[in-house]
């Protein structure tokens, strides 16, 4: 049998994998970012890939990973990762050099858009976006069964498309009016911190917030609003609205059939994240509106895609730009 290894980068864990053509995961790893250099970096990311594979590395036919941020897809580098602090890392380089095997490099959701495509929800379907609302907000696109790439490999980055024209929150990539720095696991606090100065109702939430002393998480914002605190009801109901606005316009721009959804904040919320914006989008949209659903891989999407952009046969198909 011939494997791959297939590795996620998030802004703050690694997860790898050894898996087969058909997206099934045999062997996993799963640890933090280390912090520091570059060097560092690649030093876990190829013991990961070591670990996981030893005993039938002979059969491995490819390493592809998957990292969230902006890449150098030809080069196989991240070039900046602004939740996991990486920048310009020759990836790929390294791996090949370490293990003589082929590698590529791709953005976290445009792996899972494969694995979407390939063995997901998006199965025979030629036109179909993945969104992941997580730590950021990202997304990978497949257009006429092709997924689509760029120049440098980006030409998905949603989270980063100006929501707000008057740009009054800052994203963590240092960008203004960014869709991510509004409702993402990292933006939607800040956001509640914002929408809380013009809060006059009884809640415990602004109540924290005003108080100061921590900075309040996107987990308790939503365990709020499930317990009916009415502050925690109109962040979850503002950031809803704000999502369902940046899904149409990814309808607009891509006219998809389906629209799968991953990313830790919508894979345990989706009664707050997916099921709204499902409802709302078909009143917003220019094109025909797409079915919106949650993604059947979980929270593997990325990984699973991973696996599967290092076949050959597979990249050949969807990626032949590579």
């Amino acid at each position: 049998m011939r494997y791959a290894v297939g590795l996620d980068i998030g802004g703050s864990w690694i997860r790898g994998a050894l898996g087969d053509q058909s997206g099934r995961l045999s062997r996993r790893s799963v640890q933090r970012v280390v912090q520091g250099s570059g060097d560092r970096f690649v030093s876990q990311a190829i013991g990961i890939i070591k670990e996981v594979s030893i005993g039938v590395a002979n059969d491995v036919e490819g390493i592809g990973v998957g990292a969230a941020g902006r890449i150098d897809i030809r080069r196989g580098s991240i070039e900046f990762s602004p939740h996991a602090s990486l920048s310009s890392v020759p990836l790929k380089d390294a791996i090949e050099a370490e293990f003589s095997k082929p590698a590529v490099v791709l953005n976290d959701c445009v792996a899972a858009a494969v694995a979407e495509g390939v063995v997901g929800a998006g199965k025979g379907i030629g036109n179909l976006v993945y969104v992941g609302i997580g730590t950021g907000i990202g997304a990978g696109i497949m257009v006429d069964g092709r997924i689509l790439l760029g120049k440098d490999g980006n030409a998905h980055e949603v989270g980063h498309m100006i929501i707000d024209l008057e740009g009054r929150l800052e994203c963590n990539c240092g960008g203004k009016g960014h869709w991510e720095a509004y409702t993402s696991g990292s933006g939607i606090p800040k956001y509640a911190k914002y929408l809380s100065n013009g809060f006059s109702g009884v809640s415990s939430l602004v109540d924290i917030i005003k108080a100061g002393g921590k900075e309040i998480e996107a987990k308790e914002i939503f365990t709020a609003a499930y317990e009916g605190d009415p502050f925690a009801e109109y962040v979850i109901n503002e950031a809803a609205g704000i999502n369902a606005k940046a899904f149409a316009n990814i309808v607009n721009l891509y006219d998809p059939e389906l629209i799968t959804v991953g990313g830790g904040l919508a894979l345990k919320n989706p009664s707050l994240t997916v099921l709204p914006i499902a409802e709302m989008i078909p009143h917003l949209c220019f094109n025909v509106p797409p079915r919106v659903a949650l993604t059947p891989l979980g929270e593997d999407a990325p990984l699973v895609g991973a696996v599967l952009s290092a076949f050959d046969s597979v990249r050949s198909e969807l990626i032949p730009q590579l």
